[in-house]
């Protein structure tokens, strides 16, 4: 625990919880592997164990605390800046944050299309989604209703929107930028 002006702050371990991340790209055929975290959406560079050849891009890999389910993971060997990621793995973030959405499909809907509310008196949550204006929230609001949303199939047919991929787009933006805020990645991964 840190102290600031005499209060005691209690210090997250930004990991806590982490236990799948997925491939976005790997040096060389058996290098360093820069990954994307299921939990929490936090591009992490690992180590594979020695021998195993090319991962291939979206493999999911544990790097959770049972070492018996390791079975590509070696050693995590930090966070990777945005900016010094290659630009493959720039290019299928999106891509890879997408299918890490669809995959969890039910979660996304439950912790965000049918939790999002208003952020502000002016400002739903629905309008940090690339494309969704005031009016397109409040028309979301409505379709959502009571009951709210079974699945994304579900969501796109009454709103007219791609919810993953939309999603995925907003996560890519707030790892691309860190003072961003309100963060939906952090929202969401709050009310897990």
């Amino acid at each position: 625990m840190a102290s600031h002006r005499g209060r005691r702050i209690e210090e997250v371990d930004p990991l806590d919880g982490v236990e799948w991340v997925r491939v976005l790209d790997q040096e060389k055929n058996d290098g360093e592997i820069c990954t994307i975290s299921e939990q929490g959406m936090l591009v992490l560079r690992v180590a594979p164990i020695s021998g195993l050849g090319p991962i291939a891009v979206n493999s999911r890999i544990y790097i959770g605390n049972d070492s018996a389910k390791r079975d590509i993971f070696s050693e995590l060997l930090g966070f990777s800046r945005i900016r010094s990621i290659s630009s493959r793995a720039r290019l299928e973030m999106p891509i890879v944050i997408e299918d890490i959405i669809k995959d969890d499909e039910e979660g996304y809907i439950s912790r965000f299309f049918n939790r999002a509310g208003n952020l502000s008196l002016k400002k739903h949550a629905f309008e940090l989604l690339q494309g969704v204006g005031n009016r397109k929230a409040l028309d979301m609001v409505a379709a959502r209703g009571r009951e709210g949303f079974k699945s994304m199939a579900d969501l796109e047919e009454r709103c007219g929107i791609a919810g993953a991929e939309l999603l995925a787009q907003r996560f890519v933006i707030e790892i691309e930028d860190k003072k961003l805020e309100p963060r939906l990645c952090e929202l969401i991964s709050r009310s897990e």
